[in-house]
This record gives C-alpha cells, sequence and structure tokens, in this order.
C-alpha cells in the first residue's frame, strides 16, 4: 500500500527504540490494539516510545515506514498479553471507518508482515533456521540458500453485466448478502483468462468485453483483488455447487431497494457494484 502521505521502508533498517511512531501491535488472532473506549466511535492508533508503558516487544520490531515523516511500527503480541485500560484489540473488519484511511491501509500492511514474520521461521526444504537478508523483507536458508519473501496471492473479482442487470453469486453462510464471482489466478494463468475461467466454472455463462478497473490489497491473510467489468456473452446459469448456492440476475432497481443486500463498503465488490449503480438510471 502506498498512500500520498505514507512512504514505505527501504531499504529495510534494524529498529533501535526507544522510537517514537504510530504503533501498530498485533495479536496472535491478527486484531490490532487501538486506544478508545467500548463507546468511544473514533479509535486511535498508539503513538509514542511504545503502543503504552511498560510495553516490551515480543521478538522484533518492523519498521514499515513513514506517515507524513511519523514512524510507523510494527510489533506481535503475546497470546495472553492484557491491554491496559481505554485500549481494545479489534480485527481489520471492525476497524474499517473508525480509524482514518491512511491509518487502516497500514494496519492491513502491518497485519500481514507480522504473520509472515511469525509464520516463516524455518526452511520448507530443510527445517534450519531462517536469517534476515540485511535491507530487504525476505528470509534466507543459511544452509542451502533458499529464500522466501512475504506472499501475495493475486485473486481477480469481475461484475458481470448485460447492459441493465448483473449477475451475482451467493455462498452458504453469506445470509441475504450476494457478492461478486472471485477465485485465485493459478499458475500460467493471467488475469483476463482467470476472469473467463472462474465465471464459467462457477456460474456457467460465457463473458467478453473483460475490463480491468483497479485493484485493492486484501489482507485476509495476504490476497490482491483485482477488479474487472465484463459483459455477459451467453450461456444459462448453472451455479457450482461446490462454490456457490444460487446466482441470479439484479437490477439497479433491486439493488437500489436493499434486495439484495450487498458487500459492506470496505470491499473492492461493493466499490464495483457502486461504480455501475452510478452509471444506470
Amino acid at each position: 500500500m502506498t498512500t500520498s502521505s505514507f512512504t514505505r521502508a527501504y531499504p529495510i533498517r534494524d529498529v533501535h527504540l526507544p522510537v517514537t511512531g504510530l504503533w501498530f501491535a498485533i495479536n496472535p488472532q491478527g486484531q490490532i490494539a487501538v486506544h478508545g473506549s467500548i463507546t468511544d466511535p473514533d479509535l486511535r492508533m498508539p503513538h509514542g516510545n511504545a503502543p503504552w508503558d511498560g510495553f516490551v516487544p515480543n521478538g522484533s520490531t518492523i519498521h514499515l515506514g513513514d506517515l507524513n515523516g511519523l514512524a510507523c511500527l510494527a510489533c506481535a503480541l503475546d497470546e495472553d498479553m492484557p491491554l491496559p485500560a481505554e485500549h481494545r484489540a479489534l480485527g481489520l473488519r471492525e476497524l474499517f471507518g473508525r480509524i482514518d484511511d491512511d491509518a487502516y491501509g497500514i494496519a492491513g500492511y502491518a497485519t500481514q508482515m507480522v504473520a509472515w514474520q511469525s509464520s516463516t521461521r524455518f526452511c520448507p526444504r530443510c527445517g534450519t533456521p531462517l536469517e534476515p537478508i540485511y535491507g530487504d523483507w525476505g528470509k534466507k536458508c543459511p544452509r542451502d540458500g533458499h529464500t522466501l519473501y512475504p506472499p501475495v496471492s493475486p485473486c481477480t473479482i469481475t461484475l458481470i453485466h448485460d447492459g441493465e442487470r448483473i449477475l451475482m453469486a451467493h455462498k452458504q453462510g453469506w445470509g441475504a448478502r450476494f457478492g461478486l464471482v472471485a477465485g485465485f489466478v493459478e499458475p500460467g494463468e493471467t488475469l483476463e483468462e482467470n476472469v473467463v475461467r472462474e465465471i464459467h466454472e462457477e456460474t456457467g455463462v460465457s463473458v467478453t468485453d473483460i475490463t480491468y478497473w483497479r485493484s485493492q490489497p486484501w489482507p485476509f491473510p495476504h490476497q490482491i483483488m483485482c477488479g474487472f467489468f465484463a459483459r455477459y456473452a451467453g450461456g444459462e446459469v448453472k451455479i457450482d455447487a461446490n462454490e456457490l448456492d444460487d446466482a441470479r440476475w439484479f437490477t439497479a432497481r433491486d439493488i437500489r431497494s436493499g434486495t439484495p443486500a450487498i458487500p459492506p463498503p470496505l470491499s473492492i465488490s461493493r466499490w464495483l457494484i457502486d461504480h455501475w449503480l452510478a452509471g444506470q438510471p
């Protein structure tokens, strides 16, 4: 993630505490410690030489970059570490809209980096403890030279339309909410080929006029969502029951009336739908 006010740290430098900055302290469940009471609608990232007085980081502290010249620091919390008064641990979905956009984007970045540092400690080839690569995010095996870097898994998500309607899909457990067709890109596959394959496999229809729109980092845990529009080209809707339990066509009027429920504002799925709706009478 890069914003107009956030500069990524590169090359990577060791952090020598104490350092004054914004702290992204993350527990093993991926929740982030924020300052604010349970009734406080506006939450804040801890700021200072530590997330709170007396805090000692568990393991290394990661300097992610600088926000308006202020260091952004990520660290792991122990499983049973109590939070001080006026602090809470919340997941990324719960934080959306409750901290500013820059801090929210950095929180997603921090969550991915802390999770990767914690889970990637041994060489997958020989089991030797990995060592950091100086000036880089990677890790290297001192025995066989194997290197690893934080993963990013590309996915496509596509709004399928026929001009006046969009095809929306439903999975078990989603309640009343319908979403868009999405899927992971496979080895040797272009993004556009993935759009065609996923749509046909999951809904049975064919598409044309595939147009890339924009992307979104999706730290659940390490995806990059690539958003597309595609025009319906033919075929009857026939769902893959292993992936979906329903797929239907909806008009702009249907969606504006609240039927079906649509994805929340934090997702590129919602952005695609809102963008399409804006062009409909």
